[in-house]
């Protein structure tokens, strides 16, 4: 019997289908990671298509894992915590009853774009739905001193459980920037796992310290979404020997003491 594996999807900001091109709703935003909400609403139509079993990540971790199925399950997240969280995805999401973790920059709730404590505590009310910490300022984890690393820890941990009530939080690092000490400071501090930018598959009693996702892009078509989701495809191959590249340069350029410049 193969062991249940899952593909965890990383998404940021949902975009109205009428913004102008490369329109972001906050200057923490990408352009390249903003997905329209036709197109996110087709992604979801399509996971349910295609068979696909979509899980949270609160079930995944209690070993609540559905088997029998020769694809990979698939759970859904968001990073940094935009106000298309609650006002775009949320209602696809609901639509498609497909369950989500939202990780959030606490420092920026209420900010231009972002969401507000209001829709946090909303969102975090439906029972589809989790909220978890994308650190509170967004700053790279491992550009910090320790003790402003467990400060930003523990502040958005503190936040979170307060206005949701939750007490298992998760945290995605931001950047996907961590590293083993990190890790074992966030685990410390209280988060039940740490999800990363690295690629991969996620495999039942897999390390949850390192959570490996793939982003979704704007510019992933259809037939390049539905790519991603399989892990024989040439386009997941790639996607995963790209982005481990990147992480090379990028780790090469730390040991040398040069600003980091790649961006996941």
């Amino acid at each position: 019997m193969k062991t249940p594996r899952a593909l965890v999807l990383m998404y940021h900001q949902i975009v109205p289908d009428d913004a102008p091109e490369g329109w972001v709703p906050s200057p923490l935003a990408d352009s390249r990671y903003g997905v329209g909400v036709r197109t996110f609403a087709r992604q979801m139509a399509c996971l349910r298509e295609h068979g696909f079993a979509t899980v949270s990540l609160d079930d995944w971790i209690g070993g609540r894992i559905p088997e029998g199925s020769s694809s990979p399950a698939v759970i859904v997240t968001f990073d940094d915590g935009y106000e298309s969280d609650w006002t775009l995805a949320a209602p696809v999401l609901e639509s498609f009853s497909v369950p989500a973790t939202f990780f959030v920059s606490t420092g920026y709730l209420g900010s231009t774009g972002m969401m507000d404590e209001d829709q946090l505590c909303r969102l975090s009310d439906n029972p589809l739905f989790s909220i978890g910490s994308h650190g509170e300022t967004h700053r790279f984890l491992t550009s910090l001193p320790e003790d402003s690393c467990r400060l930003e820890l523990v502040r958005s941990l503190s936040r979170i459980r307060s206005l949701t009530g939750q007490t298992a939080i998760d945290l995605s690092a931001p950047g996907g920037r961590i590293s083993r000490s990190i890790a074992a400071l966030a685990r410390k501090t209280g988060y039940r796992s740490v999800l990363t930018s690295k690629p991969g598959l996620l495999r039942d009693g897999g390390d949850m310290d390192s959570i490996p996702r793939l982003p979704v892009l704007n510019a992933h078509s259809p037939e390049d979404f539905l790519r991603l989701l399989d892990p024989r495809s040439w386009a997941f191959q790639m996607d995963r020997w790209v982005r481990m590249a990147k992480q090379s340069v990028r780790s090469l350029a730390l040991g040398l003491g040069v600003r980091d410049r790649v961006r996941m």
